[in-house]
């Protein structure tokens, strides 16, 4: 005959606990890994929207070219005193700051980096807004174009850029982001008049 073996209660409440405290740490070191897992999908998913609005605005984002007109000089009639730039947005642009769109005008000896600013300056081009004028606000020290805006620059040079007969040229527009917006010209065998197109 057999002999029974009893198993006294407090042994089971023994394995019962221990059972229950490595169940409580597998879930919570499975509450930390999904926490960290979390986080770095949202990390992933800010620096790829990040990204994605970078690569949109760089894509999107730059000038038209509507028109290029130089003054010709009235005393020589052999020299371009100042360029005159008619651009726009592009189409889905966003809006663009000009302070931080800088310019550059090489032809012959001439080689010009221009900011925004006072176009008497041999280092700063001006510029105004064409279209829509009732809206626009360049007295509060915003100088934003945005869609629909005509927006003139001038290129001069203390008053005479010196750009001669049958001479190439070259100018770029560039915004802090976006596309560079380059203008390429010749000007012709003689000036006849004040103002010559250049596009």
């Amino acid at each position: 005959m057999h002999k029974k073996t009893w198993m006294k209660k407090d042994k089971r409440g023994e394995i019962g606990i221990g059972t229950m405290i490595v169940f409580i740490a597998m879930v919570l070191v499975a509450a930390v890994a999904a926490s960290v897992l979390i986080s770095t999908a949202n990390q992933v998913r800010e620096q790829a929207q990040a990204t994605g609005d970078q690569a949109i605005n760089n894509v999107a984002s730059g000038f038209i070219v509507q028109d290029v007109v130089a003054q010709v000089n009235q005393t020589d009639r052999a020299t371009v005193d100042n360029i005159t730039i008619y651009i726009r947005l592009a189409a889905g642009s966003p809006a663009i700051n000009l302070d931080n769109v800088v310019l550059t005008l090489v032809s012959g000896d001439l080689n010009m980096f221009l900011a925004y600013g006072d176009a008497a300056s041999a280092t700063a081009y001006s510029a105004s807004r064409e279209v829509n004028i009732a809206d626009f606000q360049w007295s509060d020290g915003s100088h934003v174009v945005g869609q629909g805006d005509m927006i003139k620059i001038t290129i001069t040079d203390g008053g005479a850029l010196g750009i001669g007969l049958n001479q190439d040229g070259e100018v770029k527009i560039m915004p802090a982001y976006g596309q560079v917006t380059m203008i390429v010209f010749k000007t012709g065998e003689a000036f006849p008049t004040e103002y010559i197109s250049l596009k």
